[in-house]
């Protein structure tokens, strides 16, 4: 390691100290992460001058001495903006550096492959930016979300079949965001966020209860996007030879009998009525919900088997699960050959709500921290 890499290792531990503590006085940091005062000295200006910490507070000390600077963590000094881009809406968060949102839209606006619809979304980044009166040097970029198979080296959706997206590029979206732009899967990005805000799993799959079924193949903290496209895309899975037929062409696709559709099309293709009835007692919704959880069975237990890891059901449906894990355990477990409990490795999601939108812009927040140290002045 050269003089250049222990000094970036070294701004960026002071950097993670301080956010980690939420604030921390010279003496802290230097007495705990080792390191001697004109370095602790020299990084903390460096960082305050770089608007990424402030040092407006004081602590009391029952000495009567001078009161020691504490230096502040400054979550809102970058932010990101995540978009989820549905067949029938528009969902947008901005997060701040530790995963707050800070300002959201949601918009009933149908997709639309046109310069309307991308003039549109430009509107209303633009719209959440002056809400806040964010200063656009904070922002470090707009992360987008759509279904389909996208390639997301090349910003590019290769087969959007469930919202007829094929062909959308990065370069249809910054002809009206003028910001750095990610174009990603929708499921890679609920299955990251998931990850992201639990630091107590490094290696999950992620199933996506929407609409249509998706996934994501998280490893060690990344999405495995696998040699081609298709990693996670388990609403693809054959559940039930010749059975019921699917978007794709197929038929028995897993997508087929666990979409979130299929619950709501039995409540005026209202998801949370549908739950609703369930639990004031509809004898019709418990037949169609043990036939969905037998279903949601077979396919926790064929991606338990070929992943072993931590299993988290998210989505639409998924955000109703905490109530009905014990019912899905139950039917996991009675397939598991080695014994296991299923309560040990199934979850529940955390994110319940915009979970797309907030992992599209944790892809930008994520890459900030990866990069943390190496840039002038963090910018």
């Amino acid at each position: 390691m050269n003089i250049v890499d222990i000094k970036q290792n070294n701004r960026k531990k002071i950097y993670f100290y301080i956010r980690e503590n939420n604030f921390a006085t010279k003496q802290d940091i230097a007495y705990d992460l080792q390191l001697s005062l004109p370095t602790v000295t020299q990084n903390l200006e460096y960082l305050c001058k770089a608007k990424l910490i402030g040092s407006n507070q004081k602590l009391s000390t029952k000495s009567g001495g001078r009161n020691p600077i504490a230096y502040s963590y400054i979550a809102d000094a970058k932010v990101a903006i995540g978009l989820d881009i549905t067949k029938h809406s528009i969902n947008g968060v901005v997060m701040d550096l530790m995963g707050n949102v800070i300002n959201r839209i949601f918009l009933k606006r149908d997709f639309r492959n046109n310069g309307e619809y991308f003039i549109l979304l430009g509107n209303l980044v633009e719209n959440m930016i002056d809400n806040i009166h964010l200063d656009r040097q904070k922002l470090l970029g707009i992360g987008i979300a759509m279904p389909g198979l996208i390639n997301e080296e090349q910003g590019l959706v290769v087969d959007g079949r469930v919202i007829s997206n094929t062909g959308i590029s990065n370069k249809d979206f910054v002809k009206y965001i003028p910001y750095p732009t990610k174009l990603v899967h929708d499921s890679n990005a609920s299955g990251f966020s998931e990850i992201w805000m639990s630091p107590e799993i490094h290696n999950a799959f992620y199933i996506s209860l929407c609409n249509s079924i998706g996934g994501s193949v998280l490893v060690n903290d990344k999405v495995y996007m696998g040699d081609g496209l298709y990693s996670g895309e388990v609403g693809h899975m054959n559940l039930v030879p010749n059975g019921k037929p699917c978007y794709c062409g197929q038929r028995g696709c897993f997508d087929a009998y666990c979409n979130a559709e299929r619950l709501a099309n039995y409540s005026n293709d209202d998801l949370g009525l549908f739950f609703l009835r369930l639990k004031q007692g509809d004898e019709m919704l418990q037949k169609v919900w043990n036939e969905y959880l037998d279903y949601l069975a077979i396919a926790v237990h064929d991606i338990r088997m070929l992943f072993g890891c931590k299993i988290i059901l998210g989505g639409y449906v998924g955000a109703y699960m905490k109530d009905y894990m014990d019912l899905l355990c139950e039917r996991v477990n009675a397939k598991n050959p080695f014994g296991e409990n299923a309560h040990e490795f199934l979850l529940p999601c955390k994110n319940k709500v915009e979970s797309v939108a907030t992992g599209a812009s944790l892809y930008f927040i994520d890459e900030f921290f990866k990069n943390f140290g190496k840039n002038p002045m963090e910018d």
